[in-house]
């Protein structure tokens, strides 16, 4: 059984990163991970940030690596403590010309290190870890991430007239916590709909927001976003 995504709504945020503690690579962590990268050769264990906890707005974080991420989701019990990715997800926001709010949606590729083919409000991603003598984040770092995500994934860039931290949600199925951030576009969808997506997505939709649950209804999407769905709905159509 999937296990729910909880959201905790925030107003701000800070990320601490706490001094790096290594886990030690056993053979059977080697091992899996070796299966694992001869399945998807697109694996790259690459820097990330892990998600240790939250009070009052500052979220503790530790500098890990994808390939520990990756296996325990093979194998819980490769690992002595979890790793859970600190990530970003965007709830991108545009008006047509008649001033209708529609939200972003996007169809994830069979490529994906999981949840292939479902949807998501995106983009989303993993928190780059900082240089090495960066100890802490505030949220505009955060929100520069996702506008390189946006770039990046999906081909858009230019002005954001306004940008929120929405909350925190989890994912225990993919090991992920985000930072959920709203960024409003200054662009309307006619121009939009057009660009472009990469490997990540094979398919991109901007769903009125009048129609956020009913697409979340008739569509298979990824757990967060379909806990993230109703509470996007009301803030656009209040």
């Amino acid at each position: 059984m999937t296990l729910a995504s909880t959201f905790k709504p925030m107003s701000g945020v800070r990320i601490s990163i706490a001094p790096h503690e290594p886990i030690h690579d056993s053979t059977e962590i080697d091992a899996c991970w070796d299966r694992m990268r001869a399945q998807s050769p697109r694996l790259f264990d690459g820097g990330i940030l892990s998600f240790l906890g939250e009070e009052a707005g500052t979220i503790r974080a530790a500098r890990e690596t994808y390939k520990h991420l990756a296996v325990q989701v093979e194998d819980r019990s490769l690992l002595e403590r979890p790793v859970m990715q600190l990530s970003v997800t965007g709830v991108l926001v545009a008006k047509d010309k008649k001033g209708t709010p529609h939200v972003l949606m996007g169809r994830r590729s069979e490529d994906t290190r999981i949840y292939g083919s479902l949807w998501e409000l995106g983009p989303s991603g993993g928190i780059d870890p900082p240089a090495h003598h960066i100890s802490s984040l505030d949220q505009f770092a955060v929100i520069r991430q996702l506008q390189l995500e946006c770039q990046d994934e999906l081909g858009i860039a230019g002005v954001f007239t306004s940008h929120a931290v929405l909350g925190l949600i989890d994912d225990h199925l993919a090991m992920s916590t985000d930072i959920v951030v709203r960024l409003d576009l200054q662009r309307n969808v006619d121009e939009l709909v057009q660009s472009t997506s990469n490997w990540e997505y094979t398919e991109t939709r901007w769903v009125p927001a009048s129609e956020l649950v009913a697409f979340g209804e008739q569509e298979q999407t990824i757990p967060p976003t379909a806990a993230l769905i109703p509470i996007v709905a009301n803030m656009l159509t209040d």
